[in-house]
């Protein structure tokens, strides 16, 4: 017995548990770029497009008016021909609409109506004629007949409804031509600074894909916290955690959209609150780990925590959809001290 080596204290033994946990997700309206927004369904993006006006001159459009200013004598037949433009979002490049709508705004400022003359000869009327396109891509088209519809005159207005439907590019943006074929007219003096103007109503257009810029690694956009999830880890007791050396979530992040960033995993709960870098890779699946301390996990531990993302993402050319997430599958390791009492 005297040369046995007793031990002065119990012995001790350390376990490793790996405990499941809840996945989460970050939703790609998160890192939306600048003048792209989701609707309320979170089922197309909306994107911010200039309305395009359009404003003729009768001088302009009617080349035999000129010599006739300030007379008064049957207006002459005439074909006039205005355009105008906007352009999608810098941080966009390509975008497909959602069957959108485009509101077109006639306000003829003639005194005349240029496609439905008073005293109609023949059936000699004439028409309206609104191309939209986005390069050399038709997305919209209306006609209004001088036979069945009418302009009025002296600042009377009519707004069209232009289904519009195809791909929006940066390159082409959205252009709307207007043509207006004037009939020979009833007798009016004439006025070649009169105007008729057509304002197209783009507003924010529904886009049910988008290829966007989500910055760049020197500029990158930045990660808007959205609704935490829930990380439940009140199974575990709190008074486990003094004896846990340390611990990590090992993370698997499912990522379609090809973005990479610096983020931070923010988890607040009944014990406080903890926050962790890690790095978002491109690639479509990755790993990642979260190093815990002792004093972390007794902050986190016999809680159900609330977690959400922060941060910076950034990538050229990434196609995204409404309702797409980054998934983010997570285990809990610890290392767990025990003491035995035999």
């Amino acid at each position: 017995m005297v040369a046995c080596d007793v031990p002065s204290a119990a012995p001790k033994w350390d376990m490793t548990w790996n405990v499941p946990s809840q996945s989460t997700t970050l939703d790609v309206s998160t890192f939306l770029p600048t003048g792209v927004s989701v609707n309320a369904g979170n089922t197309a993006f909306l994107v911010n497009v200039n309305n395009v006006t359009v404003t003729q001159t009768l001088g302009a459009d009617c080349a035999a008016c000129a010599p006739l200013n300030g007379l008064t004598v049957p207006k002459p037949a005439f074909v006039g021909v205005g355009n105008g433009s906007s352009t999608l979002p810098a941080s966009v490049t390509a975008a497909t609409l959602a069957g959108d709508t485009l509101s077109v705004t006639v306000t003829n400022g003639f005194a005349f109506d240029p496609i439905k003359p008073t005293a109609v000869a023949a059936g000699d009327t004439g028409w309206v004629v609104t191309v939209v396109k986005s390069g050399s891509t038709v997305i919209g088209k209306d006609s209004i007949n001088g036979q069945t519809s009418a302009l009025g005159k002296n600042g009377a207005s009519i707004t069209r409804k232009i289904p519009i439907a195809g791909v929006v590019s940066t390159a082409g943006g959205v252009t709307v031509t207007v043509t207006v074929d004037s009939p020979l007219g009833d007798p009016v003096t004439i006025n070649t600074a009169q105007t008729i103007k057509f304002v197209a109503s783009v507003g924010s257009l529904q886009i049910s894909s988008a290829t966007v810029s989500l910055g760049t690694p020197g500029s990158p956009t930045t990660v808007t916290p959205g609704s935490p999830s829930t990380v439940d880890l009140s199974g575990i007791s709190n008074s486990i955690a003094k004896s846990v050396n340390n611990g990590m979530f090992i993370l698997t992040i499912t990522n379609p959209l090809g973005v990479a960033g610096s983020l931070t995993a923010n988890f607040t709960g009944g014990g406080g609150s903890v926050s962790k870098a890690l790095t978002l890779s491109s690639a479509a699946t990755s790993t990642d780990t979260l190093s815990f301390s002792n004093s972390d996990l007794t902050t986190l531990l016999g809680y159900s925590q609330q977690l959400t993302f922060s941060g910076t993402v950034s990538g050229a050319a990434i196609t995204i959809t409404p309702g797409q997430t980054l998934a983010v599958t997570s285990r809990l390791q610890i290392n767990v001290e025990t003491v035995s009492n035999q």
